[in-house]
């Protein structure tokens, strides 16, 4: 690698790029996982991973060559890691589905034609089971992330 000296580079340069990049890590971690196999099979969502082994091999191999260059620029700005709290990802993701599944409940599809009675008694105490379930995950999560700001609080 070129050694690289004295690149000025202000704080609101350094949070666009490690932002930027940290993005593309994760990327890379996913790809990564579909190069190495990946397929996710669950109620709704399948993953069809047709990917053959030479090109597994060499998405792989991509994936090395394009962290490297991440690495040497991560040294050569003295840019430092993106950590990801779980905790507030799964609280964020499952907290955005509320207002997603009060859209399946039968008063709301109405603006898509009219609801069959049969369909509205299926479908509105089932929403509400799965915004309970939501809810209870988190729960699960918000209680690490409460604990954590405590942390945070006592530490500062």
């Amino acid at each position: 690698m070129e050694t690289v000296r004295n690149i000025l580079v202000n704080e609101n340069q350094r949070r666009s790029i490690v932002t930027s990049l940290a993005m593309l890590d994760e990327a890379l971690c996913l790809f990564e996982e579909y190069g190495r196999g990946r397929e996710i099979h669950s109620i709704y969502y399948h993953e069809s991973n047709r990917l053959s082994v030479r090109q597994r091999k060499r998405l792989l191999a991509e994936i090395e060559r394009a962290r490297k260059l991440m690495q040497q620029t991560k040294t050569a700005l003295d840019l430092s890691v993106k950590v990801e709290n779980v905790a507030k990802r799964i609280w964020g993701h499952s907290a955005g589905f509320w207002e997603m599944l009060t859209e399946m409940e039968s008063k709301r599809l109405r603006g898509y034609g009219e609801v069959a009675p049969a369909l509205a008694e299926y479908l509105d105490p089932m929403v509400k089971k799965l915004l309970a379930q939501m809810q209870q995950i988190s729960g699960v999560a918000s209680e690490l992330v409460a604990r954590e700001i405590g942390e945070d609080d006592a530490d500062g």
